[in-house]
This record gives C-alpha cells, sequence and structure tokens, in this order.
C-alpha cells in the first residue's frame, strides 16, 4: 500500500515539476487565413439614349432657317481613373425633321471628369467628329466637338471584399452598375461657320 502511495505521489511531482519547468506546450488552435478573391474592374462602360437636335443656319437660297428633330444616341467609353476617360458616341435624329435631319454623327472624345458626389459625376467632352446632314439643308463636315453633361449613379457603391486589378473607382460612375446621364453636345465648332448644330441627350448606361 506504502508502495502504491508513493508511486502516485512520484507522478504527481513529476507532472508539477513538468508544468513548474515551463515545458508544457498548450495548444494552439490553427488560424485558416482566407485568400482574398480578385475583383476586376473594367472601367468600360455603354450606353443609350434619345437626342433633341437644334440646328440654326443659312441654306443655299440664302435665308436663315431653323429646325428641329429627334433621335437617339450610343456611346462606349473607358474611365482610366476618376479624373479621365475616354468616349466614342454616334447619333442620328431623322423623327419630325423640317428641312435638316442628322444622318449621321460619329465622334471621339477625351472626357475630363470630376465627383461632386459619390453619385453625381459632371464632365466634359472634348473631340473630333464628323457629322452628315441631310433633306433640304444638306451637310458633310467634321471637325473639333466639344459638351458637357452630367451622370447619375442609380446603383449602390459598395466596395467588394478582395484584390482589385486597379484603382476602385465608386464615385460619381459606379463600379459596376446602371446609371443615368444627361448633355449637351455642338456638334461642329468652327469660327465664321453659317450652321449651329446643338444637341441634348438623356439616356441610361452601364458601367462593367
Amino acid at each position: 500500500m506504502n508502495k502504491i502511495v508513493l508511486s502516485v505521489a512520484t507522478v504527481v511531482a513529476m507532472s508539477s515539476v513538468s508544468f513548474a519547468g515551463g515545458d508544457f506546450v498548450p495548444v494552439v488552435e490553427p488560424v485558416i487565413v482566407i485568400p482574398l478573391v480578385p475583383v476586376n474592374t473594367t472601367g468600360l462602360y455603354v450606353g443609350v439614349g434619345i437626342v433633341s437636335t437644334f440646328f440654326d443656319g443659312v441654306c443655299v437660297c440664302g435665308s436663315t432657317y431653323e429646325d428641329y428633330t429627334y433621335g437617339a444616341l450610343v456611346r462606349v467609353g473607358y474611365d482610366y481613373n476618376n479624373y479621365i476617360g475616354f468616349e466614342a458616341r454616334a447619333l442620328t435624329s431623322q423623327i419630325e425633321d423640317e428641312g435638316a435631319k442628322i444622318k449621321s454623327h460619329y465622334g471621339v472624345f477625351i472626357k475630363p471628369q470630376y465627383h461632386i458626389t459619390d453619385a453625381i459625376n459632371v464632365y466634359g467632352l472634348l473631340g473630333y467628329a464628323k457629322t452628315e446632314v441631310g433633306d433640304t439643308v444638306n451637310l458633310d463636315e467634321s471637325g473639333f466637338s466639344w459638351g458637357l453633361g452630367l451622370e447619375y449613379d442609380i446603383s449602390s457603391d459598395t466596395k467588394e471584399d478582395g484584390i482589385y486589378n486597379r484603382a476602385f473607382d465608386g464615385q460619381g460612375n459606379q463600379e459596376k452598375g446602371w446609371g443615368l446621364f444627361v448633355d449637351y453636345q455642338k456638334l461642329l465648332q468652327k469660327d465664321n461657320y453659317p450652321h449651329d448644330m446643338h444637341v441634348l441627350s438623356f439616356g441610361i448606361s452601364y458601367d462593367f
């Protein structure tokens, strides 16, 4: 009996020595690291809209004229960063014309932009365009074109968890989602040119 008691006491003593000597290694739960998922943002966007055009000039007969027409617009762009982008657009207006209608208009533009709020973006258009007008008034001209516009983001700007392939630009123009736009464009800017061609556009766009 004394031997049994001695043996138990020896084991307890050895255990105490092990704890006291710092040889005991606590169990550590492994930390699981979840890798961040790549998030691709392209900066590309497309848009469609309706246009109202206004003509003011001098026809071949020598008299002045005014005309209003309506049509459609397509635009495709790339936002290089939060402050500069590039855009190509095409439009036509052949509804309810009274002698001057845009048969075709194509242009490429640099697009400086600035975010007023997280949802509102103002921008300019500076570029080169070609415009063909047909009916009573016939024009086929190309040159400098400019415009001003505003974009409104109707999607929520929520940054996803992950590694972005470019700087997150969830202000003014949505990283990915829908938006509205309205802008004014002067189709051709030339000194002493006898024809003024102006366009108001309104539409919807999608950022990829």
